[in-house]
């Protein structure tokens, strides 16, 4: 990155903001300040991604800080067709696992706590089952609707976070939810109906 930048001002169709693809332009032509807007700009949706996996307010803290600072020192492997939040929250995503895989090897180290008595047979026959039904539920929906309920449910995303994810207009991810969630629920109805027959 060069060391003098160019100012950061050039925006979409009159908008205040800056676009992303320019920020990073801006950046890799080593402009802080670019890079500092683009931390500005989604550094929420990325701390909530984090705790979504690991649990915790500081790791998430400390995973969001480590992804904007892999995300700089890879800035020349972005390819700019693609959207930059999805990028950064696969980045994102990937400094949250080795933050709990790093947390899986400290617990290892350490004596083990006395457990609470496990789960007998029944039980686990029972989650099992549930959770059979449950993912196959999942699987039987269109890839798109399974996306977008994993990106909300599981990784905690918000609806414009999604539609930055996977490039769709964030009433489209609103109509995917839904419609996602009544495709569930039949699937699951029907699974119940398979049952108890």
């Amino acid at each position: 990155m060069a060391a003098n930048a160019r100012p950061v001002d050039t925006c979409a169709g009159g908008s205040a903001e800056p676009l992303d693809s320019v920020l990073v332009d801006a950046a890799r032509d080593g402009s802080s300040e670019a890079f500092g807007i683009l931390v500005d700009r989604y550094r929420a949706p990325v701390v909530r991604l984090a705790y979504r996996l690991t649990r915790d307010r500081d790791e998430a803290k400390d995973v969001a800080q480590d992804a904007f600072l892999r995300a700089y020192r890879r800035l020349d492997d972005f390819r700019p067709e693609r959207p930059f939040a999805r990028w950064l929250f696969v980045i994102a995503r990937n400094a949250s696992l080795d933050a709990l895989r790093r947390r899986q090897r400290a617990a290892l180290a350490q004596p083990e706590p006395e457990r609470p008595p496990e789960p007998g047979p029944e039980d686990l026959a029972l989650r099992n089952d549930e959770a059979a039904r449950v993912h196959a539920a999942l699987e039987a929906l269109p890839p798109h609707y399974r996306s977008v309920l994993e990106l909300y449910y599981l990784s905690g995303l918000r609806y414009r976070e999604i539609g930055l994810v996977l490039a769709i207009p964030i009433g489209t991810v609103k109509t995917y939810l839904s419609r996602a969630k009544q495709r569930l629920r039949r699937e699951l109805d029907e699974s119940d109906r398979n049952l108890a027959a």
